[in-house]
């Protein structure tokens, strides 16, 4: 019998958590699951108590976010004992019933020395919207085998203990953000390989975010732009740098530095016009 740990990290969406560990537990009952709760003020962490009691609860600061909050579940997970497999879950994933199945079977196909990464359909278009991309950045969809993946996305994936001994936890410098795809390159160059399911593990009606929300907002003024770009759920430039520097090397890095602050001073029809021609 597989020794699983299951690693999510929640903030004020309680039905969505709760939605989502019924589903968790209806699947599959012999797991332990490890929740940071990060000081959600909707009443989740109750929630969890009451009606979860079987799941470790653990209290964020409120300052956590996905990398933090995942890294926090996974060192408490290791503290208790040592698993066979770690699955990172995002709450806001609606599991489809062959999920641990699916990623299990393609974790023993490569002898457990890989991660595996579900892949996520989009609820009503049916299309690829989570689990991977590959080295130009496009997004893998299912096609019936296991596909390499460059940049990987954290929704629902396992790890191995092979590979936790090999590169241990997510980085504690990535605070909400590139902590999934900063792994997924961290294993490729320990030679390892990164994949994904060879089907659809789960759906979500989540709407990929926007790149451009991330590095720069638009119609606001300059202050909110930058106050943005330097919080968590932007895309701060040291922990940005930090990132280029550790897979792409200094200059690259210093050069994507730059790069983020100068779009953000631009004026938004400036910026308009530059990004319809980047992209």
């Amino acid at each position: 019998m597989n020794n699983i740990a299951v690693l999510l990290t929640c903030h004020n969406r309680k039905e969505t958590t709760r939605t989502c560990l019924k589903r968790l537990f209806e699947i599959r009952a012999d797991i332990d699951v490890f929740c940071v709760d990060d000081s959600s003020t909707d009443g989740t962490a109750q929630m969890i108590t009451n009606e979860f009691p079987q799941v470790t609860l653990i209290e964020g600061d409120g300052n956590l976010f996905w990398s933090r909050g995942m890294r926090l579940a996974w060192v408490t997970a290791r503290e208790k004992k040592e698993y066979d497999f770690y699955f990172w879950l995002n709450d806001d994933l609606e599991l489809y019933a062959n999920a641990f199945d699916e990623l299990l079977e393609c974790s023993h196909l490569e002898k457990d020395q890989a991660v595996i990464t579900g892949l996520v359909e989009e609820k009503t278009s049916h299309k690829a919207i989570y689990g991977g991309s590959d080295a130009a950045k496009r997004l893998i969809a299912a096609n019936g085998k296991l596909n390499e993946v460059t940049f990987l996305n954290g929704n629902f994936v396992i790890v191995p203990r092979y590979v936790f001994e090999n590169i241990g936890f997510l980085d504690k410098h990535f605070h909400h953000d590139l902590g999934d795809v900063d792994y997924g390159l961290t294993a490729k160059e320990h030679g390892m390989h990164v994949y994904t399911s060879r089907c659809y593990i789960g759906c979500t009606d989540v709407a990929l975010r926007s790149k451009h929300m991330r590095i720069r907002m638009s119609d606001v003024n300059i202050i909110k732009r930058f106050k943005r770009l330097y919080s968590p759920l932007g895309s701060n430039p040291f922990i940005t740098f930090y990132f280029k520097r550790k897979h792409q090397g200094f200059i690259g890095a210093l050069i994507y530095f730059l790069y983020l602050h100068i779009i953000n001073l631009l004026p938004d029809a400036v910026w308009d016009k530059v990004s319809q021609l980047r992209y």
